[in-house]
């Protein structure tokens, strides 16, 4: 289950420790609210615990990716 929360947080491009250490918080102090507790809502509230590198890296991975299509179907015809 942590696993499924740490891919969770790294496909929304938040900082794990912090998403889980508030996910904790909330689940021991009974704040039921699960809603919010989502990464996509939770990233929204906390603009500061998010990885802008991290969307820098799948950019630029995009963008190698695309390159590297277009050079094979290239070579193909």
């Amino acid at each position: 289950m942590l696993y499924t929360i740490l891919a969770r947080a790294k496909r929304h491009r938040i900082e794990p420790g912090a998403y889980i250490r508030d996910l904790l918080l909330r689940l021991n102090a009974a704040d039921l609210r699960l809603e919010e507790m989502l990464p996509d809502r939770w990233a929204a509230d906390h603009p500061e615990a998010m990885l802008n590198h991290r969307l820098e890296e799948s950019r630029t991975k995009a963008i190698r990716t695309r390159a590297r299509r277009a050079h094979r179907r290239a070579l193909r015809e």
